[in-house]
């Protein structure tokens, strides 16, 4: 038992492990400082206390899952079952009461989830999977059962139907059988900030996979047409949030308010900030700045260093998962952490996008960083697979190796040997 403890610490990646930590210490301290004054509360502590059990919560999570072997995931039950859970999940949601104009939480009373944060790992495990199968030839499962189908009721006799064929194991199963139950619902909440992160994964995935080049024209081509039908068929509040961007003070008391504020924190802080806790937006300026803005309040107490500091340890994260799928023997594996490196991407490029006003304002969490349960228990599980994959791959290198020295040593030593025959004759 001691040896194998041995083992899994000699394999174990520390330095996903000892980021994640330092990214939680940085996000619980300036969860305390950017939430010490809320609502007139002065000196409030609940969300510093409720954002310490998240960090416990996560920290058990990540180790948990970094010794559970990541194959588990992509049994055809399990995957249903995972699927099916967040899918009832996403419906619930629906009855729920409505925050900040989207049905897109459940109210536990003591907490609060968001259902989409999950739909987001497991749709990265139902691609990973489908496509590694889909390279063997041994697609199971539901989406196993709908690819057989339209295989029986086409036959690859000419070459549309081939075309027609590819697009739909390419592109159209995928869609329909894996993306599509959730884009419904989430559209329905609405919350187009997650459904866009869906559709992301979705496209990186594909370009990581080996998108045919043919369908990566067709999707720069239907690009500008799609988001041109979208802008045509946004709502009033939508069209705001876009034009805000733009000039936010057209509506400075409404949608550009975050933004405006946001903005002076960023100048107000300059390059070595204001000092940690002398945020001065806070104070009831910037609205609930330990979510959503809680880069705004880091900017404004620590400065351009400050942010730096944080977007080099959630790009040494990304950094550390593009390396480990380039070990994998997989293509499972591979896209799993191509997967969970892509959501951390995403979500950290749209956030600090929308608090300095590059993107529209979408409620997207800063990975790590930002105050909640359910995007910290979701990442730090994701982390998790990823220090497992990385595990698997260096346990894998190290056995290949010893088998190496094993022989190499076998065949010195068969050489001694004859070599000594020789000088005795």
């Amino acid at each position: 038992m001691q040896s194998k403890f041995k083992e899994r610490r000699a394999f174990f990646d520390f330095r996903l492990f000892f980021t994640m930590l330092i990214l939680m210490a940085i996000s619980t301290v300036m969860v305390y400082s950017a939430s010490v004054w809320n609502g007139g509360d002065y000196a409030n502590t609940s969300f510093f206390e409720k954002q310490l059990m998240f960090d416990g919560l996560a920290i058990v999570a990540f180790l948990f899952v970094a010794h559970l072997n990541h194959e588990v995931l992509r049994g055809p039950i399990f995957r249903l079952v995972l699927y099916l859970i967040t899918w009832v999940m996403l419906m619930a949601t629906l009855f729920s009461e409505p925050l900040n104009g989207a049905r897109a939480w459940l109210n536990f009373g003591i907490f609060l989830i968001q259902p989409i944060e999950l739909c987001k790992f497991v749709l990265v495990v139902g691609l990973a999977n489908y496509f590694d199968q889909k390279q063997k030839g041994t697609l199971n499962g539901v989406i196993g059962i709908v690819h057989h189908f339209i295989h029986r009721q086409i036959s690859p006799s000419s070459t549309v139907k081939r075309m027609l064929l590819s697009l739909s194991d390419w592109i159209l199963i995928p869609m329909l059988v894996l993306l599509a139950p959730y884009a419904i619902i989430i559209r329905m909440q609405p919350d187009d900030g997650g459904l866009f992160i869906l559709l992301l994964i979705t496209a990186m995935i594909w370009f990581a996979v080996g998108l045919p080049s043919g369908y990566i024209t067709l999707g720069f081509i239907a690009i500008p047409l799609v988001g041109f039908y979208a802008y045509n068929n946004f709502s009033e509040n939508q069209l705001k949030r876009i034009h805000v961007i733009f000039n936010p003070f057209l509506d400075a008391e409404g949608k550009g308010y975050q933004l405006i504020n946001s903005v002076i924190s960023i100048a107000h802080g300059g390059v070595f900030g204001v000092g940690l806790g002398n945020s001065f937006q806070k104070y009831g300026y910037l609205p609930e700045p330990e979510t959503d803005y809680i880069m705004s309040i880091i900017s404004e107490e620590l400065g351009f260093v400050g942010v730096l500091v944080v977007l080099g340890l959630l790009f040494f994260l990304m950094f550390q998962g593009a390396r480990i799928a380039q070990k994998c023997v997989s293509l499972y594996s591979s896209m799993m952490a191509i997967g969970i490196s892509s959501i951390i991407f995403i979500q950290t490029t749209i956030n600090i996008g929308a608090m300095s006003g590059l993107f529209p304002g979408t409620g997207v969490t800063l990975p790590f960083i930002s105050y909640g349960g359910s995007s910290l228990l979701v990442m730090s599980t994701m982390l998790g697979v990823l220090a497992n994959i990385s595990m698997q791959n260096k346990h894998r290198i190290a056995y290949h190796k010893e088998v190496q020295d094993a022989r190499t040593m076998s065949a010195t030593s068969s050489l001694t040997k004859g070599g000594a025959s020789v000088d005795k004759n």
